[in-house]
């Protein structure tokens, strides 16, 4: 599945679990084509991986009927029929799709994978805008037919469904209430596939929407939101543009024309993720003003809306956000770590790597490199995949020698990368150790930074002993 979302920043970090309960972070590549990570509030360990299981099996399940990229699909196979007699699922979104063309105005349409094609087989050159027009004409005027009494789907030929602006919010709603029933004492879910977010729970969850001019992963977010029972979708131009000769296109297409959208970031809050989906699709096509008053129009919907570096927004927008309290002044993080001893003829000291994401693991600060030769360095791959290589510097910048088997301390005063004081939240501490001749170890701690102290700990494991994280006031 491919996402209307292409920023690649969009952060989802968890707020204070109710005291019941603790707040358990997943994750998981190559879903739909692109990250999944969700976190569960819940009594025991246990129940959140039953909770996380459960909404992957159903996002597994779902792909298989919606997926544009999969031969084997349900929707595939409706695109090699003129009528089908499709799944409860496959019908919802049709329907769905269709719904919101006429909500719309047209500026939202799952007809569209014809012009995808066209444009998608582009090389050196742009298709022939006159061909596109007629194109997009005809498909417009296609006649749909939808039997709800025997889910039967009749497609014309001009037709090639792509819902992708919907669909992936379709998934996320389904695999969110799956979740729930699995995890009946949950008290808060939050998921979040690519980008685009849906929140449950007693408390409200903090995510970010990325700026568009930020390109950097740790970049700070463009606004701040707090959702309780919400959802949160973005899209626009960015890492799915298409590149023809030198040139850079949306990848979302003006259903009137059949050209590249404008390039207009939208970020759509609405009650369920397949209405943020398919509003935060039609709000980058339709004129600004046209889409903040569907927005308005809508229940529970608001809308940002970012053209040529200028904000605009529906009349409620502002009160979703929420500046992000800083970490207190005086406070700090102590990792405690431990190198073990090995009796071993070949020894060699680990080369060991400690830094800070958000939630979302988005990198805020890099704390300490233990070892000063690159190419054993990446021998410490979930640092170096992940951000080392991208800071070709830093090793360079804070390098020390490896140490000595033993006991030893890294702080953190609160400071991020750019030198400013981070928000409180959830955050992960890493320790990752690579030992030559020796093996492979790496430790994540999660814990809320706030107002009040906090501990975290991780178990000795191979080439690290027993890790403690303490949070508190500076002495």
């Amino acid at each position: 599945m491919s996402s209307a979302l292409i920023l690649p920043a969009l952060v989802a970090a968890a707020a204070s679990p109710a005291s019941a309960s603790d707040a358990w972070s997943f994750h998981l590549d190559h879903v739909l084509g692109t990250s999944f990570d969700m976190a569960v509030a819940a009594p025991t360990q246990a129940e959140a991986q039953f909770a996380f299981a459960t909404a992957t099996t159903e996002i597994a399940r779902l792909d298989r009927v919606l997926s544009v990229w999969r031969d084997d699909s349900e929707l595939s196979a409706l695109n090699r029929t003129d009528s089908m007699q499709v799944s409860p699922d496959l019908f919802a979104v049709m329907s769905a799709c269709e719904t919101w063309r006429r909500r719309t105005g047209g500026a939202f349409s799952a007809r569209l994978g014809r012009l995808h094609d066209a444009w998608g087989q582009a090389s050196d050159r742009t298709p022939d805008a006159t061909a596109l027009c007629a194109a997009a004409h005809q498909v417009d005027s296609a006649a749909v037919t939808l039997e709800p009494d025997s889910r039967t789907v009749r497609r014309p030929e001009a037709i090639r469904f792509a819902p992708d602006g919907l669909a992936k919010g379709y998934i996320i709603d389904a695999a969110l209430a799956a979740a729930r029933r699995a995890a009946p004492c949950a008290s808060g879910v939050m998921i979040d596939i690519g980008g685009d977010v849906a929140c449950w729970g007693a408390t409200a969850w903090r995510v970010g929407v990325a700026d568009p001019a930020q390109r950097a992963d740790n970049a700070p977010p463009l606004a701040v939101l707090s959702l309780t029972h919400q959802a949160l979708a973005v899209s626009g131009p960015g890492m799915r543009d298409r590149q023809i000769g030198d040139q850079a296109y949306s990848h979302l297409l003006d259903p009137r024309t059949g050209q590249p959208a404008p390039r207009v970031q939208a970020a759509v809050i609405a009650p369920s993720a397949m209405e943020a989906d398919a509003l935060a699709t039609a709000l980058a096509v339709m004129p600004i003003e046209q889409g903040l008053a569907l927005a308005e129009r809508r229940p529970g919907v608001e809308a940002l809306l970012v053209a040529g570096g200028r904000q605009h927004a529906t009349s409620n927008w502002r009160a979703a956000c929420q500046a992000a309290s800083a970490l207190p002044a005086r406070f700090a993080v102590e990792v405690a770590y431990e190198i073990p001893k090995f009796d071993a003829a070949n020894y060699r000291k680990p080369y060991v790597l400690i830094w800070v994401t958000d939630a979302d693991k988005n990198l805020v600060k890099t704390l300490a490199i233990q070892g000063t030769k690159k190419e054993y360095q990446e021998d410490n791959y979930v640092w170096w995949r992940r951000y080392g290589r991208k800071q070709p510097g830093l090793l360079d910048t804070i390098g020390k020698p490896t140490r000595a088997p033993g006991r030893y301390t890294v702080g953190w005063d609160g400071v991020d990368e750019s030198g400013k004081r981070a928000p409180q939240g959830r955050y992960l501490i890493h320790i990752e150790a690579a030992r030559e001749h020796g093996g492979h170890t790496y430790q994540v701690i999660d814990i809320n930074l706030g107002a009040a102290p906090a501990t975290g700990a991780a178990p000795a494991k191979d080439e690290l002993g027993a890790t403690k994280v303490r949070y508190a006031k500076s002495k």
